[in-house]
């Protein structure tokens, strides 16, 4: 077998109840050899099984998500890698968007490829969109890069290059890894498409109801990362990344694509043929 272009993670613990659809739709990329999909499973005791169709299942202890994330991608052998949390969905063709773009960039330096991200419920209803702004260094010294988990395709060496996940931080190290790529002197590179739906549902770990104790948590989790990193997001940067985002269009196509996916019932996870 050749290398894999993409690894993906799928960081599991617990029932996950859509756990399937994620799975699914990484299978229906239609990429062949180019996927290898890794399942790092929190669940002990099952060893490691061999699941055919380019997925490898570990089953074996970690200390949270990020831990996880990390186990999954030193065994990963893709020169991209991404993941996928268990509740959510990769959209169809998303990985041969993300490829033509691979192919078609000019840059030998890219190393790093943001796409948007759709918010579906738990029949797969589209009840939001989320557009991300292309890359602004100037704009970006006072807020954290427009980019969204599992919708973020970056190269192996830029992962082991800033000493991969914070495994400390349990709901912000997404924006960790991106402050750490964007101070390293990444720049993100957008797929113009939307690539990944982040389910919302009550037993989402940043979605569910929380008590005041653990929201207050939360936010001093993320004040400490940005503190840590030397972030210090301004008033005036976060009005100005949003009246860029007003002004290069990209809130209106939020509203009109929510109208648009607002017509179906459920979000169709497999490419027309």
């Amino acid at each position: 077998m050749k290398q894999p272009l993409f690894s993906c993670v799928i960081p599991v613990k617990g029932a996950r109840p859509f756990f399937d659809e994620a799975l699914n739709s990484l299978l229906a990329q239609g990429m062949g050899n180019d996927l290898e999909i890794i399942v790092q499973d929190a669940n002990e005791g099952r060893g490691e099984r061999e699941e055919g169709r380019g997925v490898r299942w570990f089953c074996e202890s970690d200390n949270g998500q990020s831990d996880a994330l990390n186990k999954g991608f030193a065994k990963a052998k893709g020169e991209w890698l991404f993941w996928l949390n268990a509740d959510d969905v990769l959209l169809p063709g998303a990985l041969n968007k993300v490829a033509e773009l691979i192919k078609s960039s000019s840059s030998n330096s890219l190393n790093w490829i943001a796409g948007n991200q759709l918010l579906i419920n738990d029949a797969r209803k589209v009840v939001g969109c989320s557009v991300g702004n292309g890359w602004h260094s100037w704009l970006y010294r006072n807020s954290v890069p427009h980019v969204y988990g599992p919708s973020s395709f970056f190269k192996r060496e830029l992962f082991e290059k800033v000493g991969g996940c914070d495994t400390s931080l349990n709901y912000c190290m997404d924006w960790d890894l991106w402050i750490k790529f964007m101070k390293s002197g990444a720049q993100y590179l957008r797929v113009g498409d939307y690539v990944w739906a982040q389910r919302q549902w009550s037993g989402s770990k940043t979605q569910r109801p929380k008590s005041k104790i653990e929201s207050d948590r939360q936010w001093a989790e993320i004040k400490g990362m940005l503190e840590r990193n030397g972030v210090k997001t301004t008033l005036a940067g976060t009005i100005a990344v949003r009246l860029w985002r007003f002004f290069n269009g990209n809130i209106v196509r939020q509203f009109v694509d929510r109208v648009k996916y607002s017509r179906s019932r459920s979000l169709k996870l497999k490419s027309k043929r």
